[in-house]
């Protein structure tokens, strides 16, 4: 059964004039890879295919994952990467072979509802813990360390995040790594949005800055990218030397058991990498440019609050002042019939923080994301009362 918002989005959608603000699309904004990378690399595959699978990956994939970190400062050698089809497939792998049915993972709140599924799908528990709004969406690792239960074995970290767009602060993740030490808890960091990150410096990577933890880190060609369709992921083993070489034989092993990872997206990873820095810095200047109007228009809406996404394609919004009745899911349900306008309730997200929170994507067309903010102030104009009466 639809709920509110399922069917408000489903009838603006058969309208012409809608428009989704939540859009996370690459290909469908413009933000399509040059096709002679594509069709080179094809080219070149056909001429040399033959089927030699490496239970690790492509060597020369691994090759020139090694380098790209190298140059990040971060050195791991070929053994400690591991291919496989798209990050979800990478999370199932680490579940399933590292943890038991009843273990538990440690998620980010707010955050995505994916996560909660594949935790679900290796027959794990989950807990959460809080980025609060206060902190600047940051984890609290305090807190985190207070929900520990016995039977906990990862800790997940999102940076840059999804849905907050904020990248963890070192000092953040330092506290964080040392809730890993004393308990023995394996950290698995998310870094699928880093080609979005504009910097000051590097995107501080828990793996290098921590080597002495556990650590798996995630990412893959669909954001980095903007190949989603193509499902290549790796996980970055980092650690105690031990630790690591274990840990690398037994995803390997698990990782033979199905060889996902199809052989051109491999062949291809090294042309990727090598030559995609022109599309990055074109995602970079879209954000850039959607961002500095979120700015603007942020600037004289007194009663819309929010952190301006820094690392990530997705950001939050905070409206005071609305009628008293009005929730997340109510205000996104009179955007979407009101003003055709698309944005996604905060609780799918699992915000829970006071306020009517919305969450939006900067990864839209500027002309359309202006369009978007437009539509917002003349819905906002009409259903923020006074200010005698703000709440």
């Amino acid at each position: 059964m639809e709920g509110p918002w399922q069917t408000a989005w489903n009838a603006a959608r058969r309208q012409s004039d809608f428009l989704d603000l939540t859009d996370s699309r690459f290909h469908q904004n413009g933000l399509v890879p040059d096709r002679a990378v594509f069709e080179r690399g094809f080219s070149r595959w056909l001429d040399q295919r033959a089927y030699e699978p490496d239970s690790r990956g492509d060597p020369a994939a691994r090759a020139a994952l090694s380098e790209f970190y190298a140059s990040e400062g971060w050195a791991l050698p070929l053994d400690r990467f591991l291919l496989t089809a798209g990050t979800s497939e990478a999370y199932a792998l680490a579940f399933s072979t590292l943890a038991e049915a009843g273990d538990t993972v440690a998620l980010p709140r707010p955050g995505y509802p994916l996560f909660e599924h594949l935790a679900r799908h290796s027959r794990l528990e989950t807990l959460f813990y809080d980025q609060p709004w206060a902190a600047g969406w940051q984890p609290d690792a305090a807190e985190l360390e207070a929900r520990l239960t016995p039977r906990t074995r990862f800790v997940v970290v999102i940076s840059p995040n999804n849905p907050t767009g904020q990248v963890v602060s070192q000092a953040t993740l330092s506290a964080v790594a040392d809730v890993c030490r004393r308990h023995d808890l394996t950290l698995v960091v998310d870094e699928v949005f880093d080609a979005c990150w504009e910097g000051p410096g590097r995107l501080p990577r828990p793996g290098a800055l921590f080597p002495d933890v556990k650590t798996l880190t995630l990412n893959g060609i669909s954001k980095r990218f903007g190949s989603p369709d193509l499902k290549l992921a790796w996980i970055a083993v980092s650690g105690p030397r031990t630790w690591a070489d274990e840990t690398s034989a037994a995803l390997e092993f698990a990782n033979d058991t199905f060889l996902s990872a199809n052989s051109f997206s491999q062949f291809l990873l090294p042309d990727l990498i090598a030559q995609m820095g022109p599309w990055q810095q074109g995602l970079r200047n879209l954000l850039g440019t959607n961002r500095a109007e979120a700015e603007r228009w942020m600037a004289d809406k007194p009663r819309v609050a929010g952190l301006l996404p820094r690392g990530g394609i997705h950001g939050l919004w905070r409206f005071d002042g609305l009628p008293a009745d009005m929730d997340d899911e109510a205000w996104a349900v009179t955007l979407l019939r009101d003003e055709r306008l698309g944005l996604h309730p905060g609780y799918f997200y699992d915000v829970d923080e006071p306020g009517v929170w919305l969450v939006y994507s900067l990864l839209k067309e500027p002309a359309a994301f202006r369009e978007g903010l437009k539509r917002l102030s003349n819905r906002l104009q009409l259903a923020v009362p006074g200010p005698s009466s703000r709440r």
